[in-house]
């Protein structure tokens, strides 16, 4: 909330997109649980998410090895993500996520923190997590990134959250669940998917929306799957 106020404020500088969000969400706590509005602000599935990310470390840069420690950008767009539900099914309000924001802005560590949640952390079981791109080494960036935060996680190297890595997926016993990348050129169709989560990096970078559609297309089965879809602005605005 504060977060919010600074941006309206003008204290923190952002685009008008991003203050109308921040407006949106300080007008939603005012109404929340209302006939007319009926999702509430659980904090302390916001802060689970949260949490998750402080369990992983930095993989690259002068950070690495140092524990992450969410900005208040992060704050913001993953405490409204996973902290506002319905207030009878708690199903996650936000199924679909979008953001723009320029280079070195920790996007990719960001979607690799999403992918592991939601695929052992967030008590969804055979939960299939899907980074989608046009091409394998953009699909297979986001992957590595997931399996460096993964690797050098305590809490994940523990007997009882063991996880296996072989022939580009990652594999969580617990929940049966996976992490798999997706890509055009690698000839995959969608038959069969049945994603919970779908990840899309660099948006701008695809040609037509076949990769969003397919993970789309699947998540009917799922009752409350998410899309995160972050990317810069692209020279193709369209």
């Amino acid at each position: 909330m504060d977060y919010s106020r600074d941006v309206i404020s003008g204290e923190i500088v952002a685009c008008e997109k991003h203050i109308w969000a921040c407006q949106r969400f300080l007008n939603d706590i005012k109404r929340e649980g209302t006939r007319e509005f009926p999702y509430v602000f659980d904090d302390e599935k916001a802060r689970r998410f949260l949490y998750w990310m402080t369990q992983f470390k930095h993989t690259k840069g002068p950070l690495a090895g140092e524990n992450i420690v969410p900005d208040r950008i992060q704050i913001f767009i993953f405490g409204n993500v996973y902290g506002w539900i319905h207030k009878d099914t708690g199903y996650r309000r936000f199924t679909k996520v979008y953001w723009q924001v320029g280079r070195k802005n920790a996007k990719t560590q960001s979607l690799a923190c999403v992918a592991s949640y939601e695929a052992m952390a967030n008590n969804e079981k055979m939960s299939e997590v899907y980074i989608g791109a046009t091409k394998t080494e953009q699909a297979q960036i986001c992957w590595k990134e997931i399996k460096a935060q993964i690797e050098g996680c305590e809490l994940l190297n523990k007997p009882e959250q063991k996880y296996r890595i072989a022939y580009s997926t990652i594999e969580h016993p617990k929940t049966n669940s996976t992490i798999k990348a997706l890509s055009k050129d690698a000839g995959k169709t969608g038959d069969g998917f049945n994603p919970q989560c779908g990840i899309i990096d660099e948006y701008h970078a695809h040609k037509t929306s076949e990769i969003y559609d397919i993970l789309e297309s699947g998540m009917g089965a799922r009752t409350q799957p998410i899309m995160v879809i972050i990317t810069t602005a692209g020279h193709e605005l369209n």
